[in-house]
């Protein structure tokens, strides 16, 4: 009888373990589905949007209305700002031709960083309309930057609809103040436009946010917690600091590979957020550090993340995949940027009692701490 009872007992966990493993492939299968069908419903909204364009523009000419110089004097500013505007209007009419002749694979005429700042005017609308109707029917932009332009609700809901399913490289960047993106509205906005867009994968928000507009660091989490895959995020000169939601939404292990938080105000709290972050993430293989208030023990919490030798155990529970680089402009010892490179090679148990070789190289010096994991046998050197 107990023989019969076994072996039903040893029936159910067999039919139990089968029915787990057909639930984890279905519930796989209708994750894929449905990030082919948020694929296949920004494509169909792009597409809407470019036959709307093509039933205007049948025959199509640049429509925008000239701005005169003595409409920025008039606004007090000054020559050097009426050129640049002159200037910056005849680029994007040029690159607004050319995208339409399929040339373009990198739209620029909004990168004004070597400029003032652009200020937001209702009368750049019509230019803005142009390029976003240029984007639209467009197939080969790899990259949009624009740089250094104050982004108003106007300026977001005519430009970021129409880069739905166009650009894989965002670049949003600013450079004074009074042009850093003003509310969390504004910023709700601009992450969700850049969310929608599921072709794009690498995304540059640098310096777009401050202490008394917009929270970077609530953007940031949004687009951690948001399910996209993403190649990167550079949020650097943003002011982070007290990044507890950040670091929570790391500890998810989003699908990121690169996260750039360089100048920024992160202390030694913050990095012991990062380490415990890092011991729940697989995804991530890159992030970068550098000129933040981040001193040797922070580093230190770090580098224990990435390989703690207290015990079995602490190795097998470390991240081995994550290379974190550029530590320069942090206040880090002289003792601890001086050793020699090391190679650490260790052999860690897993939670299966099978013994796993891997080979932990840890490099400090040069301003940089580089941990990777590959396989090796078992030493020190």
């Amino acid at each position: 009888m107990q023989s019969q009872i076994d072996g039903l007992v040893a029936i159910n966990s067999s039919l139990r373990a089968r029915l787990d493993d057909q639930v984890e492939r279905q519930a796989e299968q209708v994750k894929e589905l449905g990030e082919k069908y948020n694929v296949l419903e920004s494509r169909c909204g792009s597409l809407e949007r470019s036959i709307k364009v093509l039933r205007k523009d049948v025959s199509w000419s640049y429509s925008a209305p000239d701005i005169p110089r003595s409409h920025w004097i008039e606004q007090g500013r000054d020559e050097e700002y009426a050129a640049q505007m002159e200037e910056c209007l005849e680029r994007i009419k040029e690159e607004v031709e050319r995208i339409r002749n399929g040339e373009n694979i990198y739209c620029g005429c909004l990168d004004n960083e070597d400029w003032p700042a652009m200020a937001n005017d209702d009368a750049l609308l019509p230019h803005f309309k142009e390029l976003a109707d240029a984007i639209q029917l467009s197939n080969g932009i790899q990259h949009i930057c624009i740089d250094n332009i104050e982004l108003r609700p106007s300026t977001l809901g005519i430009l970021f609809p129409t880069m739905e399913g166009k650009a894989q490289s965002f670049i949003v960047e600013t450079h004074m103040d009074r042009n850093q993106i003003s509310s969390d509205e504004q910023s709700d906005l601009l992450i969700e436009s850049v969310i929608e867009n599921r072709v794009i994968k690498r995304i540059t928000l640098s310096n777009c946010f401050n202490q008394s507009g917009a929270d970077g660091r609530r953007a940031l989490a949004t687009l951690l917690t948001c399910g996209r895959p993403f190649e990167w995020l550079d949020f650097g000169e943003n002011y982070l600091s007290g990044i507890d939601d950040v670091a929570a939404a790391l500890a998810t292990n989003p699908q990121l590979e690169k996260l750039l938080m360089t100048g920024n105000q992160l202390n030694d709290s913050d990095a012991e957020l990062i380490a415990q972050a890092l011991k729940q993430n697989t995804n991530l293989r890159s992030l970068y550090l550098d000129d933040n208030n981040i001193t040797s023990t922070g580093f230190e919490k770090i580098r224990t993340a990435l390989y703690d030798s207290s015990s079995l155990n602490a190795m097998e529970s470390c991240n081995h995949t994550c290379y974190v680089d550029w530590v320069k402009g942090n206040d880090i010892d002289d003792a601890t940027a001086a050793p020699e490179s090391k190679v650490l090679r260790v052999t860690v148990s897993t939670t299966l009692g099978q013994q796993q070789c891997s080979s932990l190289e840890r490099r400090v010096g040069g301003g940089e701490i580089h941990d990777q994991a590959c396989a090796e046998g078992a030493s020190l050197h």
